[in-house]
């Protein structure tokens, strides 16, 4: 119990980084591990081997998602450096302007780059609305309500490694839970642009709700039929032109203005997609350039991979500048990933020691025997509490994934719904974290004001916990009326 107790008591305490409580966790991780080998081998050689290889697949893991936050930053930092942004949104209808920086154009930002970037974006937009900024902080943060496919999925790419089940498995289970989330984030959006000081009629509603529905669905059949990792950048994106689309035509904006500005994502996701759907191509990438150092433990494809389009599309980025200032891109972007990245590697070890040691199957029977047959109940809390804790969806995973499966066993419910519940809730939930209510603050230009906008937002992860909850308690019941 001492390397997960510890890491969350460091972290609950706010008077260490992530990374170093996650250094923390890891090393007592790592000693537990060792002493568990080393009462069922005779000598230290094969217990150091066996901690080796633990080390090894752990950090090939981290690796998919390590990629991928470099890349996507330097694809971030390269499409800034253009100068180009995105399209801007009409403000002769400000209500219809925030349910789009919301839910559509910052949930694209930050599904096609991570890290806090659709956050970024969605404020930016907000900032130009002239909304009161407290407000306008609170509202920005749904821009994370899709971080579950954030920077292409990385954290729900960890989760499914870890677990030994498919991304598209895992992102597909996720997905239709979306449905369910989504409508029920709707009360709280309203009541935070009503205190804006704008009004929502009955068809404005309706028109959100279906909305969100279609939303939710278009992530599913992306996951299912085209790729998890595009399941929030091409459903936002699709919808996104479906809404705004004819009223940038009557605007005057020129298609090819607009194509000139967006087409490095259009060019990523089309790449993405070509190189898993169309034939012969999509057989060929399969096949050729394929790692597997771990002999079937997550190969890694590097002609379908996301980084490998990301820096390849950052280099067409960057081909246009001079080469100081490609070069400066290049370095600040590369400076910008090495935490993010060392905590990925970090947490990804720790949860790996963990399942070696059966720490994580002993929090879990723990919980379970002070909770009965209630502990499946804390699912949806364990998620959110671990993504408000570590502010990253792949740390919350490679915490409570294991936990999470051990309650799924003794609850008899599927193992797949309460991994999917374990990903939206603590993606969903790092919009909760301090340093997201930081940088939502200093965006909209407050200074001590993030108790005020975290309450404002705390209501947003209550009522995903509670929605998730409720998926929890209807699934046990028609269990039960299942064996009756």
């Amino acid at each position: 119990m001492m390397p997960l107790v510890g890491t969350i008591l460091l972290l609950a305490s706010r008077r260490v980084s992530l990374l170093f409580a996650g250094i923390v966790g890891m090393a007592l991780a790592l000693v537990t591990m060792v002493v568990t080998m080393a009462a069922s081998q005779p000598s230290a050689g094969p217990v150091l081997g066996m901690a080796a290889a633990k080390a090894g697949e752990g950090a090939w893991l981290a690796w998919h998602a390590m990629s991928i936050i470099a890349a996507g930053l330097l694809f971030h930092r390269a499409f800034e450096a253009r100068g180009t942004r995105s399209a801007a949104v009409a403000q002769e209808n400000r209500r219809r302007a925030v349910f789009v920086a919301c839910f559509l154009v910052g949930p694209f930002a930050e599904s096609v780059t991570g890290f806090g970037v659709g956050l970024v974006v969605a404020l930016a937009m907000l900032r130009t609305i002239g909304l009161p900024p407290v407000q306008s902080a609170a509202l920005g943060l749904f821009s994370q309500v899709l971080a579950a496919w954030g920077a292409m999925g990385v954290g729900t790419r960890v989760g499914a490694e870890l677990i030994g089940v498919s991304f598209t498995e895992l992102g597909t289970a996720s997905a239709l839970l979306m449905a369910v989330v989504l409508p029920c984030l709707l009360p709280v959006f309203w009541g935070l642009i009503h205190s804006s000081g704008l009004r929502s009629s009955f068809a404005d509603r309706v028109s959100d709700f279906a909305l969100l529905l279609c939303l939710a669905g278009l992530i599913w059949l992306t996951n299912l039929f085209v790729a998890p990792e595009l399941g929030g950048g091409l459903a936002t994106g699709l919808l996104l032109l479906v809404v705004e689309g004819p009223r940038l035509l009557r605007s005057g904006i020129r298609v090819r203005d607009l194509v000139g500005r967006l087409w490095p994502y259009g060019l990523l996701i089309a790449a993405l997609m070509a190189t898993r759907l169309l034939p012969p191509l999509s057989d060929w990438t399969g096949r050729w350039l394929v790692l597997d150092p771990f002999n079937g433990l997550a190969p890694l494809a590097l002609l379908r991979h996301p980084a490998t389009w990301l820096v390849l599309i950052a280099g067409i980025l960057l081909s246009n500048l001079p080469s100081a200032e490609a070069g400066k891109v290049v370095r600040a972007s590369l400076r910008a990933a090495l935490v993010p990245m060392a905590a990925t590697l970090v947490f990804v070890e720790f949860a790996t020691f963990m399942a070696a040691s059966g720490g994580a199957a002993m929090f879990g029977e723990a919980w379970r025997e002070a909770a009965g047959r209630f502990a499946v109940l804390a699912s949806p809390i364990f998620g959110a509490a671990a993504g408000m804790l570590t502010g990253s969806n792949t740390a919350s995973n490679a915490l409570m994934m294991h936990i999470q499966l051990s309650l799924a066993a003794e609850s008899g419910l599927p193992s797949m719904l309460i991994a999917a519940i374990q990903t939206v809730s603590g993606s969903i939930c790092t919009m909760l974290t301090p340093g997201r209510i930081v940088l939502a603050a200093g965006l909209v230009g407050l200074e001590r004001s993030e108790g005020a906008i975290y309450r404002r937002a705390l209501p947003i992860g209550l009522a995903t916990v509670l929605a998730l909850l409720a998926v929890i308690v209807v699934m046990a019941g028609v269990k039960v009326q299942g064996l009756v």
